[in-house]
Parts: structure tokens; C-alpha cells; sequence
């Protein structure tokens, strides 16, 4: 068994790599766009959706993005469970950036092989050491596959571990927050103006959202914090 997870942009490097199951998930404006598979590809699955979680969801922000939902997870599910009888195989997934969408897919599609989720999200977590899975996307496989919230449970304390060595807030959570405090502007005292100027400093890092975090290497992080 072979396991890859990439960005879009690195998919042609594996274009001769041993690769027999092809996710693909790209963003809707992004449809049109031609993606040569992999050579040896006999299974291939496209969805369409933008890296949303249920934090962003419940924003305005955000309310003309497509978040992923449950045809699409189930699609994911029905991959894993055909790959099930297969000795040998090679997955790849793929998304913008190759950390969010792609990693929380290939999670599904292996624990729906018969992988556990523990063992499955060490495989991913091997193939792709910068992944922050998409919560969402795990919290409706976790209710599909019968695992009992433990896959959604997992991502939630490798991301949190993961940003706290790096330094950083969770983008989302952040978003959150500050929803939060929008919503209670209208309460006159001192508490929320601290809040308020907690997360305006927190702004002025290189913060994005989800998985779109360009700017943000959470390894660098890491070692400029066991430095100070």
C-alpha cells in the first residue's frame, strides 16, 4: 500500500508514481480546470467544495462558499469501502493546498477501507506532516463510519497541539471569537474591548483560514519558539 497527499499544484510530480486511487477535491471556480491523473490511476473520485468547517459555516462571511456535505463525504466513504478487497493499491488525494480537504479524505477513505482511525490518521499524519484535517468533513464521516466522534475528536487535539508549538491561534477559532464579540458589542464594559484588542494583535500575525494558511509554516513556528 502506497499513501500520498499533495497540493494541486504537485500532482503532475506524481504523475508516474504507482498510483491506483485518485481523490481529487478542488475548489468550484477551479471545475474547469484540466488535472492530468496520475498514469496507473483505475479509481478516480472528484468532489467539489471549498475548505469550510462548521465554525466558518455559522458566519456570514462565508455564506456564499460551498462548505463540504454529506453526499460528499458519503462519495469519500462508498471510495474507501470499493478498495476494501485490494492487497495492493496507491492513493493519492489532493487539494489546494494539501493539508485540510485532502488529509480528512484520505482519513475517511482508509478507516472505510477497514483501517482504524488511529492507525489511519497515522498514516496521513506520515504522508503529509503539515496536515490540519477539516473537522467537519471527519465529524460527518465519524457518524457514517460508526466511530463515535473519534476521528473529528483526534483532529481537534492534533490541532490544537499543532498551532500551540507554532505559536499561533486556530485561524477558525479565531473567527469565531471575533463573531462572538461582534455580537456583543452592544454590552458597555471593559471586558470586550480586552478581547477586542487581544485578537486585533492576534491579526497582525500571519493568520489565515482553515487550511488557506499561506503564509503560516507551523514547523518554522515551532523552532523559533524552542529558540526563545
Amino acid at each position: 500500500m502506497r499513501l500520498m497527499v499533495c497540493p494541486r499544484k504537485r500532482v503532475p510530480d506524481y504523475a508516474e508514481a504507482p498510483v491506483t486511487h485518485f481523490v481529487s477535491l478542488i475548489d468550484p471556480d477551479e471545475i474547469d480546470t484540466f488535472l492530468q491523473p496520475p498514469l496507473g490511476v483505475s479509481h478516480r473520485l472528484q468532489l467539489v467544495f471549498h475548505d469550510l468547517d462548521d465554525i466558518e459555516m455559522d458566519l456570514p462571511k462565508y455564506s456564499r462558499y460551498d462548505a463540504p456535505k454529506e453526499h460528499h463525504v458519503s462519495a469519500l466513504v462508498d471510495f474507501g469501502r470499493s478498495m476494501a478487497p485490494l492487497d495492493d493499491w496507491g492513493l493519492l488525494t489532493h487539494c489546494e493546498a494539501g493539508i485540510s480537504r485532502s488529509s480528512a479524505a484520505a482519513i475517511t477513505v482508509l478507516v472505510a477501507a477497514g483501517y482504524s482511525p488511529q492507525v489511519a490518521f497515522g498514516m496521513v499524519r506520515r504522508a503529509c506532516p503539515h496536515m490540519l484535517p477539516n473537522r467537519r468533513i471527519l465529524r460527518i464521516a465519524d457518524g457514517m463510519l460508526g466511530t463515535g466522534g473519534r476521528m473529528q475528536a483526534m483532529t481537534e487535539i492534533y490541532r490544537r497541539k499543532a498551532f500551540h508549538r507554532a505559536g499561533y491561534e486556530d485561524p477558525t477559532n479565531v473567527l469565531l471569537a471575533e463573531e462572538l464579540a461582534r455580537s456583543q458589542s452592544a454590552r458597555p464594559n471593559g471586558i470586550l474591548e480586552k478581547i477586542r484588542g487581544f485578537f486585533a494583535a492576534l491579526r497582525k500575525g500571519p493568520i489565515g483560514t482553515g487550511a488557506r494558511m499561506r503564509g503560516v509554516d507551523l514547523h518554522a513556528g515551532s523552532a523559533r519558539r524552542r529558540r526563545s
